[in-house]
């Protein structure tokens, strides 16, 4: 078990409910318990150098039929923000327009997502702002222009013609904030709790990414399970194969020919690159297509080759990087798919009846 950076986060990986629901409401308590916490939160959710009106906060309740992670609200009970608390997991069906409904728009109010760094750095159209940004739009929700003054750490926008704001923002950055205004306060047991909920944050962040070596062979599981779905894999009579530190291989046949799924730790060290497709040299095939004419189709998808390996053809696999869990599963298949109908042109190799899709 990889170590934990707190005591918060080692408790937190004992319960179902997630580091997502323990993170939440260790901010919660830090906010309601210290005015130091609270008065930074609100400076960093305002506007203009104006902070929000924020007397209480809850987590988990209900608002309409949404389901908020955490509820800001002013002293007379008004809803003025709401925080979503994110490290890998995708954006539920409600995310973020029903939250974005329940928001007034007339007074500043804030939608605050908190998520990993790498998260928040990812640009396009499949990354987590672009996936706000379109969720919105396709509500028909107006948005101005997108305020990126923290790269990286940082982005917003805010409604085109009202007062709520869309934000995104990394938990360190968040954590900073409230540590430097805590700090300067003397609130030094705020200090010590945001220093465990940061411990908490690292944590997930560090465990819980897509691309770590135990969620990355989740993943490939995943994958061949998805391409055996749609006639393009099969694993019949074939398994995995560990060895720690070294390699894991997940065994199928992809079009025909035998291969598998490979992490590559050197690889991983030398090139970044840590999965691989990897067809066997005297490997067999049970489609249309031999393995040697499938070696040939491959050759010069195998660049750059692993040298520790040179009687097989090792096709590297790119991973999105600071994406969630099913973009980089559908990253993962789509690739699969692209080899597959390059092996086999007239695939779906295993639905001889089907077309491809």
């Amino acid at each position: 078990m990889a170590e934990a950076q707190s005591l918060l986060s080692l408790i937190a990986r004992g319960y179902a409910a997630g580091r997502e629901d323990a993170a939440t409401e260790a901010l919660c308590y830090i906010v309601s318990r210290s005015d130091s916490a609270r008065a930074a939160l609100a400076e960093f959710l305002g506007f203009d150098g104006e902070p929000l009106p924020i007397a209480s906060f809850s987590t988990q309740l209900l608002v309409h039929g949404a389901l908020p992670d955490m509820v800001c609200r002013d002293d007379q009970g008004n809803r003025v923000a709401f925080i979503e608390s994110k490290f890998w997991a995708t954006l539920t069906k409600r995310q973020p327009v029903d939250y974005w409904n329940q928001l007034p728009d007339d007074q500043p109010t804030a939608l605050l997502f908190l998520a990993p760094d790498a998260r928040i750095a990812r640009t396009g159209s499949d990354s987590l702002w672009g996936e706000l940004l379109k969720r919105l739009r396709r509500a028909g929700h107006k948005l101005g222009p997108v305020d990126c003054r923290e790269p990286g750490s940082l982005v917003t926008a805010s409604s085109k013609d009202g007062q709520r704001r869309l934000m995104l923002t990394s938990w360190d950055l968040l954590l900073d904030r409230l540590t430097q205004r805590t700090l300067t306060d003397a609130d030094f047991k705020a200090c010590f709790e945001i220093a465990e909920l940061r411990g908490l944050a690292h944590d997930a962040i560090k465990n819980d990414d897509p691309v770590r070596d135990e969620n990355l062979k989740g993943l490939i599981a995943d994958a061949v399970t998805h391409l055996k779905g749609t006639g393009w894999a099969d694993d019949k009579g074939l398994t995995s194969s560990d060895l720690s530190g070294v390699r894991y291989v997940k065994y199928f046949r992809l079009a025909g020919p035998s291969t598998g799924l490979r992490i590559d730790y050197k690889a991983s060290k030398q090139m970044g690159k840590p999965l691989w497709l990897q067809f066997r040299d005297r490997s067999h095939s049970l489609g249309r297509v031999s393995s040697a004419e499938a070696r040939a189709k491959l050759e010069a998808l195998a660049e750059p080759r692993l040298e520790w390996l040179p009687e097989h053809v090792c096709v590297p696999i790119d991973l999105p990087a600071g994406a969630d869990r099913e973009a980089t599963l559908h990253a993962i298949v789509a690739e699969l798919k692209r080899i597959a109908k390059i092996v086999d042109p007239d695939g779906p190799t295993y639905h001889r009846d089907s077309t491809t899709d």
